[in-house]
């Protein structure tokens, strides 16, 4: 077990080869080339992102649609929590994979196989916009470890959100949306991000709604993306 408090963050190259792996088990073929870059089926592909925190358990990637075309790249960041670099990175990346790379890959396929669409403005979407809803993903101790989880899934809280989420769209297509909570008796953070940067009044009025709290530790995080406007037919947004 590596010393935390000397560890450093792994190699750009080394975290792309554990997305590959994790991404290969949801199918396709992904090998790293040089820049570097995570080579995917078709014109997919995962970089790794401007970093945000120089935190060994955090890691920034972006998943390109077309890794020729800019307005197809979907950012997003992810931590882990293990002493050890390698495994920290393991649970980033495989956090970050069952939501944020899961829906950027469905809507790629388009097949309802990984992750969920909600029409504009039915139940469980985002009010205005055809949005692809990924899986939540919890973790924590004791009893109470799902209870966040459950709230996300009971009351899909961006809907309730989307009027403050929505000043943070800055793209015509293809707005990502990260949810986090996470919390204990002596901790608590909670984080909307937009495109890849934090939204402070959505962040606000995240941390006031009445998501579940708990003694011990538990954290619970998703992600959608928002594909069009309601008022765009599907097949004016940017081929990728």
């Amino acid at each position: 077990m590596t010393d935390s408090s000397s560890a450093i963050q792994l190699p750009p190259e080394r975290i792309l080869e554990i997305a590959g792996a994790r991404l290969g088990e949801l199918g396709g073929e992904w090998h790293l080339e040089p820049g570097p870059l995570l080579k995917g089926p078709g014109s997919t592909g995962v970089r790794i992102g401007v970093p945000h925190s120089d935190s060994y358990r955090h890691v920034d990637l972006e998943f390109w649609l077309n890794v020729d075309r800019a307005d197809s790249m979907i950012a997003d960041c992810s931590s882990g929590f293990a002493a050890d670099p390698d495994e920290a990175a393991r649970q980033a990346v495989a956090a970050w994979v069952d939501t944020t790379a899961c829906v950027a890959i469905e809507l790629a396929e388009g097949r309802g196989r990984l992750a969920t669409h909600f029409p504009p403005d039915s139940e469980g979407g985002f009010p205005g916009w055809h949005t692809i809803v990924g899986s939540v993903v919890s973790w924590g101790g004791g009893v109470t470890s799902k209870a966040k989880q459950q709230w996300f899934v009971e009351t899909s809280p961006w809907a309730a959100l989307a009027p403050v989420i929505a000043t943070g769209l800055d793209r015509d297509f293809l707005n990502g949306v990260r949810l986090f909570v996470g919390q204990s008796a002596t901790y608590s953070e909670c984080e909307v991000k937009v495109n890849g940067r934090l939204h402070a009044e959505a962040t606000a009025a995240l941390t006031g709604m009445n998501w579940p709290r708990t003694e011990q530790m538990s954290a619970a995080r998703t992600f959608l993306l928002l594909v069009h406007p309601a008022d765009t037919a599907a097949n004016s947004q940017p081929q990728v």
